[in-house]
């Protein structure tokens, strides 16, 4: 049976919770605790130092059963891509199902006290079995891509906290119970090459193998000692296929140029999708890296503030990720990018990693090269979303 002590204390936890996850940190205070647990002010000093010692025993408390529960579900698993599914999965789970508490953790990280805290050591263990999957996948070949395990697991906190801060803060739909479609998405980003299926249009195939056969069989015997019978047996399509497509020998050979030239152009210029994409990416890195000040108070003071979420402020970082979204849709009616993308998903897995990167780089003073930060992270953001 508790005693009366451990009764009071788990009265002011349970009080103080309610009271930060309505108020926030900053509004919420000791009186106002103390009232709702039925004690007075000087009842809760008794018990804790002041309002922080409360706000990181709350968040300890729940990393640690966290860490507890993760232990548990990995046990007996076999294979980093199970494990993953199952550690994503338990991720979601967990934070789906206390909204209190993780509005409490969200808004502690913008803290820089709470990186010498406790709960923080508690954050650092329950990170580490993310950390010693990824890295057993990275060994086995499942995941691939990556220069450290922490960039995938990044993706996968930054995806989750940004869905999450949507859902407590902007009152979107709770996409947390989609932990099957998150892990396909991030799976996707660092998933084998060989692995993959790969869909692409017939018609582009069979006019990339005629002009890659005609191109051979000019060089080899010249323009008038190449016949189209010849590149159509090369291409395996009939003939009558190759006068389809280009019509005769000559407009074949004029082709050339343009086929082979284009995706090079549309590369060099960021005319493609793809390109258009990666280039966005590392533009919106390397703005966080000269802007760190900026980055500071984003990352920091204005992610989890709630006023923000509903100001015209958050507007123009909706627009960036619309640029994204826009070259995404010119990319699926080329069949380059899957056609049932969920956009909030693309949207969080962005911004989250870009976040979850930025922290330690602002609060311990890491120096990352984010120019190659950035492109790595625009590789893995084009590989999830590919067909």
């Amino acid at each position: 049976m508790m005693n009366i002590s451990k009764k009071k204390k788990h009265k002011i936890i349970e009080s103080a919770t309610e009271v930060f996850s309505k108020k926030g940190f900053t509004y919420a205070t000791i009186s106002e605790i103390a009232k709702r647990a039925g004690l007075t002010s000087s009842g809760i000093y008794l018990y804790y130092k002041n309002k922080e010692d409360l706000l990181f025993k709350i968040i300890g408390n729940f990393l640690t059963k966290s860490c507890e529960g993760l232990a548990d579900h990995l046990q007996g698993i076999q294979g980093a891509e199970n494990k993953l599914r199952k550690a994503i999965w338990f991720h979601c789970k967990s934070y789906s199902g206390n909204k209190k508490e993780i509005k409490i953790v969200l808004e502690a990280r913008s803290y820089p006290q709470f990186y010498k805290s406790t709960a923080y050591t508690a954050l650092k263990q329950y990170a580490k079995f993310f950390t010693n999957v990824i890295q057993e996948g990275m060994l086995d070949g499942s995941f691939r891509g990556l220069t450290s395990p922490m960039m995938l697991r990044d993706l996968i906190f930054g995806t989750v906290d940004h869905i999450a801060i949507n859902w407590t803060l902007k009152n979107e739909t709770n996409s947390l119970d989609q932990s099957e479609k998150i892990y396909d998405t991030i799976m996707q980003a660092v998933q084998p090459v060989q692995t993959r299926e790969v869909h692409r249009d017939k018609k582009a195939e069979k006019r990339e193998r005629i002009i890659n056969s005609a191109i051979s069989i000019f060089a080899e015997k010249g323009f008038n000692g190449t016949s189209m019978l010849e590149i159509a047996k090369k291409s395996r399509v009939a003939e009558g296929t190759v006068y389809e497509y280009f019509g005769n020998k000559e407009k074949l050979l004029i082709s050339i140029p343009s086929e082979k030239l284009n995706n090079l152009y549309d590369n060099l210029s960021g005319h493609s999708p793809e390109m258009k994409i990666k280039n966005t990416i590392s533009s919106i890195f390397e703005f966080y890296y000269k802007e760190k000040g900026y980055s500071t108070i984003l990352v920091l003071m204005l992610r989890t503030n709630k006023k923000f979420h509903e100001s015209e402020s958050n507007k123009i970082i909706e627009k960036l990720f619309k640029i994204v979204e826009n070259e995404i849709v010119k990319g699926q009616a080329k069949n380059i990018f899957k056609k049932d993308l969920d956009m909030n998903i693309c949207r969080n897995l962005l911004f989250g990693t870009l976040d979850h990167i930025m922290i330690p780089m602002i609060i311990f003073n890491r120096q990352y090269n984010l120019r190659e930060v950035g492109e790595e992270v625009s590789d893995l953001f084009i590989n999830a979303i590919k067909v």
